[in-house]
């Protein structure tokens, strides 16, 4: 009897570990149409249901998306926050690299919309920190730490690989280095960030994200005395830049 409790509870563990993978795909999905009250609704499902490090990190991170779409910014800053502090112990290092470089850039974005420039700088730098140099691994993790992303779900690194489609983190980065710049009062360090990663920017953000440079650019040039072009309408973007 012993031994059967144990197997169903394993064969339970694992198909609640497939139905959260297929719930965060799901959310995902809604956030990318615009519905986060589903992607919300299945994230949290996620959160409450799963205890797995990586399952809880993807949907911490779904939820903080969710609410930096919505302009709620310490709702998302705190939450991106929870999903740095949950990546794996036993991560590999170039899918905890990234996935920590991704995090604390929306978070900065986060903390920058609130005028918090202490905590944003705090999480400026842990993203410059984590996108520097990657170093040979050391024998640790080239015998326990290996990337399993090529396991699919059951992969530790998996989450941390696919987080927001594989995008790249370097240009959302430039993003809130530029924000924190502009609201440190240093316009000329933040239009020079724009003009020398402009292509990087362009294809590297998404469209909210690059109505916030271009209204970024604006404020900055206008601070400078120089002319620029006026920026695309985005509420969005205006309430971080405000």
């Amino acid at each position: 009897l012993a031994g059967l409790i144990f197997f169903a509870a394993v064969v339970g563990g694992w198909i609640t570990i497939f139905q959260a993978r297929s719930r965060i795909k799901r959310a995902e999905e809604a956030l990318y149409r615009g519905d986060f009250d589903a992607a919300t609704r299945d994230a949290r499902r996620v959160v409450r249901t799963v205890f797995r490090a990586d399952y809880q990190m993807g949907a911490l991170f779904t939820l903080a998306l969710a609410a930096e779409r919505l302009g709620a910014f310490p709702e998302a800053a705190t939450l991106f926050g929870r999903a740095l502090a949950m990546i794996p112990a036993m991560a590999a290092q170039r899918p905890r690299r990234r996935a920590s470089a991704l995090l604390a850039a929306h978070a900065t974005l986060g903390f920058a919309a609130m005028n918090d420039l202490a905590r944003a700088g705090e999480m400026l730098a842990r993203c410059h920190r984590e996108l520097g140099p990657v170093g040979q691994p050391g024998a640790l993790e080239s015998l326990l730490l290996m990337d399993d992303s090529a396991f699919g779900a059951i992969g530790v690194n998996t989450m941390m690989v696919e987080l927001e489609n594989r995008r790249e983190p370097r240009p959302l980065a430039v993003l809130a280095w530029t924000l924190v710049m502009l609201k440190s009062g240093q316009p000329q360090q933040a239009l020079a960030a724009l003009a020398h990663e402009g292509q990087s920017l362009v294809y590297g953000l998404a469209p909210h994200e690059q109505a916030l440079a271009a209204r970024v650019h604006a404020v900055a040039s206008r601070q400078c005395g120089a002319p620029a072009l006026p920026p695309p309408e985005s509420a969005w973007a205006a309430s971080i830049v405000a």
